[in-house]
C-alpha cells in the first residue's frame, strides 16, 4: 500500500470519528421525554432543537400540528403566543410583528 493511500484512509477515519462527536444525541432526556419526541416522529437532532428553544414535546406537537417549523414557532413563542393563538393570527393575515402590535392594542384576529 502506498503512503498516500494510507494517509487518506487515516484522515477519512479521523473525519468520520470527529463528525460523530457533533451529532446530537438523546443525552439529557429521560426515557419518557425520548418517547414523547419519538411519538412526534422527530429524531434526536430535531428534538434537541425544540428542547433548546425551550419548547416541550407537548407544546411542539401543537406547533407542528399548526404547521409551524421550529424557527417560526420559537419566534412566536418568544412573544408569548401559544400555537393556537399564533395560528389564528396567521389565518387572519398577520405576521408576527403585526400580531404583537395588534395584541398590544387589545385586538384579536378574526377567524
Amino acid at each position: 500500500m502506498n503512503k498516500k493511500l494510507i494517509g487518506g484512509v487515516i484522515l477519512s477515519s479521523v473525519l468520520v470519528l470527529s463528525g460523530c462527536g457533533s451529532t446530537p444525541t438523546w443525552e439529557g432526556m429521560s426515557q419518557t421525554d425520548i418517547s414523547e419526541w419519538k411519538e412526534l416522529g422527530l429524531d434526536a437532532a430535531a428534538s434537541q432543537g425544540w428542547k433548546e428553544a425551550g419548547i416541550s414535546a407537548a407544546d411542539a406537537a401543537d406547533w407542528i400540528a399548526a404547521k409551524f417549523d421550529l424557527e417560526e414557532a420559537s419566534e412566536w413563542a418568544s412573544e408569548a403566543f401559544t400555537a393556537a393563538e399564533a395560528a389564528d393570527w396567521k389565518i387572519g393575515g398577520f405576521d408576527l410583528k403585526d400580531a404583537v402590535n395588534a395584541r398590544e392594542k387589545g385586538l384579536s384576529p378574526t377567524k
